[in-house]
């Protein structure tokens, strides 16, 4: 018998449970489904990059780092940090590369910035 709680599979919505657990489970997903906005500081046009290359002892402030510089949604952001080493942000300038690498280091990462690769 497995010791903790399962996880509940995904269901389609005609399968979710019905009443107020029904509700939280579907309010839950949606939040962490909500697509946001990227902050203007740190999406300034340019020719610089960021690149994750470990995501620390702290992913999940890490996670909110990626979704403020990228404006994606916690789901898809947590994926991305999974993924690492990878570029999070691209086509931005110097300056907000450096503010995004600093707040992930804040957060516990370790990231990079530099230019953007362009094959010759």
């Amino acid at each position: 018998m497995p010791s903790g709680p399962t996880p509940p599979p995904d269901l389609r919505p005609d399968q979710a449970p019905k009443g107020l657990k029904g509700w939280l489970a579907r309010r839950a997903e949606a939040m962490l489904r909500k697509p946001r906005h990227a902050l203007p500081a740190l999406t300034e046009p340019g020719e610089c990059q960021v690149v994750l290359q470990v995501v620390g002892t702290r992913p999940v402030t890490v996670i909110t780092v990626i979704s403020e510089a990228t404006g994606l949604d916690f789901v898809t952001a947590s994926a991305l940090a999974q993924d690492a080493p990878a570029v999070v942000v691209s086509g931005i300038s110097e300056d907000s590369a450096e503010r995004v690498v600093e707040r992930l280091e804040k957060a516990g990462a370790r990231a990079v910035a530099g230019e953007r690769y362009r094959p010759e």
